[in-house]
């Protein structure tokens, strides 16, 4: 399963964020893998997620691994069961951000809305990477592409919000985001987890093959010299 660790700094958030870049080894084990670290623009936190196959092993990790290395205000996790991947449209448009929208669903309707955005038709202009049943604080989690926050305020308007079952729509903006895990291993998850393979309009797609800060500069992702 996928597991979100959410971490709050006691000091600034960008100590923090080279910290984890510069040490995974500390903070992971052979069945707690970090896959990416991302960051929400209005919040004064970071994401670290992880592929983990034996929850107790996340433990040690979360109450003497992190704490150790960052000495963290807070943490906080989130578990994302069954993950799904999706390949991105081949004519998406160049200048793409990436958003999280957070869904509240009445637990009759789980399963029927989660359904409803796997096989959704997408536009060019805002369509999913991921989408997880989450079940904590909101209930589905997307991880969206998209050409701008008013564009896709527009789609979670259309196509979200009035169906049934829907309690409530929130959408994030995701200013930092940094893939960690090997870009072999990265490429081979996503791919065993998509919803479908691609068409001939579509094609394998890493949302984190590039690294977007502030939502006004990308540059190229690199590996961690860890792997």
């Amino acid at each position: 399963m996928m597991i979100v660790v959410r971490i709050s700094p006691k000091g600034e958030l960008e100590e923090s964020w080279n910290k984890v870049l510069n040490n995974l080894e500390m903070i992971s084990n052979k069945y707690c893998t970090p896959l990416y670290l991302s960051q929400r623009e209005e919040e004064n936190r970071m994401s670290l997620v992880y592929d983990v196959t034996e929850v107790n092993s996340l433990g040690d990790i979360l109450v003497k691994d992190i704490p150790s290395l960052l000495q963290p205000e807070k943490t906080r996790t989130v578990t994302l069961l069954k993950p799904a991947f999706f390949p991105a449209p081949r004519d998406r448009p160049a200048n793409l951000e990436r958003y999280q929208v957070a869904l509240s669903v009445r637990s009759e309707g789980l399963e029927d809305i989660f359904n409803f955005i796997l096989h959704l038709d997408y536009p060019r202009d805002a369509f999913p990477t991921y989408a997880a049943y989450s079940l904590g604080e909101v209930d589905i989690l997307v991880s969206m592409c998209s050409t701008s926050m008013d564009r896709l305020k527009q789609f979670v308007k259309e196509k979200l919000e009035p169906k049934e079952g829907v309690i409530s729509v929130e959408v994030g903006h995701i200013s930092k985001s940094k893939r960690v895990a090997p870009s072999i291993m990265w490429k081979s998850y996503r791919e065993s987890r998509y919803v479908f393979k691609p068409t001939a309009e579509q094609e394998e797609y890493d949302f984190l093959e590039r690294e977007v800060l502030h939502g006004s500069r990308d540059r190229e992702v690199e590996t961690s010299s860890f792997w």
